[in-house]
């Protein structure tokens, strides 16, 4: 599998997790401070409100990969795929007892079912993207 293609598929991965995170959030915002009326509203929320703020993280790491996508044909894009594959497995370990992030992502993990799913499948392309 080529470079770019190896940050394709982590990348699909990533956003199918952040999707799922992002959606399950949203729920959870919703009952208790009522309706997001629709995307325009949501995007404001997660990157202006708290509540989504543990997002940022993975959120940064996809914007980090979409720039190296759009460029040409750097020489290190091997070595970055690496990097990205190293950073998102150091991001995407749900622990109750680590950073904010992988508290919130454990908490998810346990309760719904699209994230416990999307993390199956990004842990088993961590693994497997070599």
């Amino acid at each position: 599998m080529s470079s770019f293609a190896r940050l394709g598929a982590l990348r699909a991965e990533i956003l199918a997790s952040h999707r799922a995170l992002l959606d399950a959030e949203r729920l959870a915002y919703e009952r208790l401070f009522g309706r997001i009326p629709g995307s325009t509203e949501l995007l404001q929320l997660a990157i202006h409100d708290p509540w989504f703020g543990w997002l940022r993280p993975l959120t940064a790491l996809i914007a980090a990969m979409d720039e190296l996508a759009v460029d040409e044909e750097p020489d290190d894009l091997a070595v970055r795929v690496e990097q990205f594959r190293g950073s998102a497995r150091d991001l995407m370990q749900p622990d109750e007892n680590g950073t904010e992030f992988q508290q919130r992502y454990f908490e998810l993990v346990q309760k719904s079912p699209d994230v416990a799913l999307a993390h199956g499948r990004l842990s088993r392309l961590l693994d497997d993207v070599r």
